[in-house]
């Protein structure tokens, strides 16, 4: 471990690096968002939004915050800011794909702002994707042509905390105490090919390649571990 950042008040529910910026965001419970400097360590601005913060993701220049029914949008260049209306309470999750936000909601809905020429207001909600009934607490993206619903993956008996996906898979886990890998069989289905059992929940999913270039997933669990797993082992 090279450093601890200290400050919060409150859980960390994003963090995230814009592109050419040598400041870390940080976004909290605590309805903060904090300013890193990456070569000290020390918190360089404290941004106070008043109310606590779901989630925070970056896309380039452009820094999303989710909270309570809306999505604050910051260009830490020009220092624009935008406010994105239309999420029913809390946004737990948010990801940019083939110029769109998308962003999932407590109320099940997943809203999609599209990058628009008007200046005043460079992002266009463009629809809601109904389907799920409880709160989106995670996103990944596949196919973007439709927006429709596929397919409903069911065999999670716990709230799904976390997707990745990597090479032809999709990797999720719950607090059902799986990790679960899925692959597309011949007839267009998707199937759990593989479950995984820990003795807590999964809450976080990522993936890197080591030295050698083998494929390693990190999970972090709610027993405060984080365990390395060789893939495809």
């Amino acid at each position: 471990m090279l450093a601890k950042l200290e400050g919060h008040e409150k859980a960390v529910s994003g963090i995230a690096l814009p592109l050419r910026s040598d400041k870390l965001l940080s976004g909290s419970r605590d309805g903060t968002v904090r300013l890193w400097d990456c070569n000290t360590g020390q918190c360089a601005s404290v941004i106070n939004l008043g109310a606590g913060v779901g989630s925070l993701i970056c896309e380039g220049p452009w820094v999303f915050t989710g909270m309570p029914n809306v999505v604050k949008a910051w260009n830490i260049e020009s220092l624009a800011e935008f406010s994105l209306d239309g999420p029913v309470g809390e946004v737990y999750s948010m990801v940019v794909a083939n110029e769109m936000l998308f962003a999932g909601a407590q109320d099940g809905n997943i809203l999609v702002w599209k990058g628009s020429p008007n200046t005043q207001n460079p992002f266009q909600l463009a629809t809601s994707l109904r389907g799920h009934t409880r709160p989106v607490t995670c996103l990944a993206v596949w196919e973007l042509d439709t927006l429709e619903p596929v397919m409903t993956l069911n065999d999670h008996t716990n709230a799904p905390m976390s997707l990745l996906c990597w090479d032809q898979f999709l990797l999720s886990c719950s607090l059902d105490h799986t990790i679960k890998v899925w692959f597309a069989t011949g007839g267009g289905n998707v199937e759990a090919a593989y479950t995984h059992k820990e003795d807590h929940g999964v809450l976080a999913l990522a993936g890197l390649n080591d030295p050698d270039g083998k494929p390693v997933l990190i999970g972090a669990c709610n027993d405060n571990t984080v365990h390395l797993y060789e893939l495809p082992s």
